[in-house]
């Protein structure tokens, strides 16, 4: 869940499951240190919404609202409903009643949000990169071919690494991980096409990785090789296979470090039935993060 106020002051008032003056906090001044703002939702681990109307608040508690105290223990969100003006601004209206509670909790009780004064958010988790064949390099022994293709009508051109039917085909790529990856397993999902064939369209595609630190070998084993299936059909369209089971990345990998993969087409999986070459077009691949940035 994102909140935006584009400078308008908005201010969420937070207490425990049993308000009280004290415990209530607003968050009302423009968002210029959001990460200190949203840290304060942490420690409260049944937070509700309750009704900005609390008079003079104890000092340093409570700012910018308006009505009596009683307002405070009374307005506790229990529906939906109750949620509609629970977000005050300076000569704004309020803008929470889109949220569910469900959607409110989720968001306060799970996301790891931090960020810097000028109001930017980050939230950690996986991320993806693209990697297209054509910066992918074919192995020396039993390398995919180089392709490209030309659509028929609107020339649309498409390079790819084109992976043989009748043994296993491989390609490899470099990246220099980020320093906020988390070191752990990756996923990757398969965008590929074939050209004309009349029966039979299943592809099996195999991701394997390997990390390396300064000084390492560079003539390391890959890891385990994780495939996922995917089944063409039409000439020429595209296909983005679903995301794989997690890829262990060997080498014991660090942050900052150079990891390998090697993508191939594993003929001998039983799903892999199609008697042409496999048109790779790229690889998306999934990783997570720890940190917020790469400082």
């Amino acid at each position: 869940m994102a909140f935006t106020d584009a400078g308008n002051g908005y201010g969420i008032l937070v207490a425990d499951t049993t308000p009280t003056g004290a415990a209530g906090v607003v968050l009302n001044d423009n968002f210029n240190a959001i990460d200190d703002q949203l840290a304060l939702l942490a420690p409260l681990t049944s937070a509700v919404l309750v009704t900005p109307n609390l008079g003079t608040p104890s000092a340093g508690v409570l700012t910018n609202c308006t009505g009596t105290a009683a307002g405070l223990t009374a307005g506790a969100v229990t529906t939906n409903a109750n949620l509609t003006g629970h977000v005050t601004s300076t000569g704004n209206a309020a803008i929470l009643g889109s949220f569910t509670v469900s959607q409110l909790s989720t968001a306060l009780s799970d996301a790891t949000i931090s960020g810097n004064n000028s109001g930017d958010q980050t939230i950690t988790g996986q991320q993806t990169v693209w990697l297209p064949a054509g910066a992918m390099t074919a192995r020396t022994t039993s390398g995919a071919a180089s392709g490209s293709v030309e659509t028929t009508t609107n020339k649309v051109m498409i390079e790819t690494l084109d992976f043989d039917s009748a043994a296993d085909e491989f390609a490899q790529f470099a990246i220099q991980m980020p320093k906020g990856w988390d070191e752990g397993t990756i996923l990757f999902q398969p965008i590929w096409s074939h050209a004309a064939t009349t029966t039979n369209f299943g592809v099996a595609w195999g991701l394997q990785a390997v990390a390396l630190a300064n000084d390492d070998a560079l003539d390391t084993a890959f890891g385990t090789g994780i495939v996922v299936t995917d089944t063409g059909g039409t000439t020429d369209d595209l296909y983005i296979a679903a995301e794989s089971a997690a890829v262990t990345v060997a080498g014991s990998p660090g942050a900052e470090e150079w990891v390998v993969f090697q993508i191939y087409r594993d003929v001998s999986d039983a799903a892999d039935d199609m008697a042409i070459d496999a048109r790779l077009h790229g690889i998306k691949i999934h990783y997570t993060t720890d940190a917020a940035t790469d400082d």
